[in-house]
């Protein structure tokens, strides 16, 4: 394996795990949405969580990031090898 095709599988797969985080923090978001709007005990227990924009804030641009990276590995590789010979 040469090593511009192992900095393309390295790519993708941060590509891929930046996603996961990305859609793990949409999801925490919309998790505390709903639980602001339905408060699962009378005691008030979600007064200290952060709020949904911040998870917002923090997933969206962790997707957007994640999603290029995986789908544009090739032209970053090419970015990062390019053909000297000139």
């Amino acid at each position: 394996m040469k090593p511009s095709e192992l900095f393309g599988v390295i790519v993708r797969v941060t590509g891929f795990l930046v996603a996961l985080f990305g859609l793990w923090y949409l999801w925490s978001g919309f998790e505390t949405i709903l639980e602001s709007i339905l408060p699962l005990n009378s005691e008030g227990g979600g007064a200290d969580l952060p709020s949904a924009f911040y998870y917002f804030a923090m997933g969206i641009p962790a997707l957007l990031a994640g999603v290029v990276c995986f789908f544009l590995a090739d032209w970053i590789v090419k970015l990062a090898y390019r053909d000297r010979s000139g």
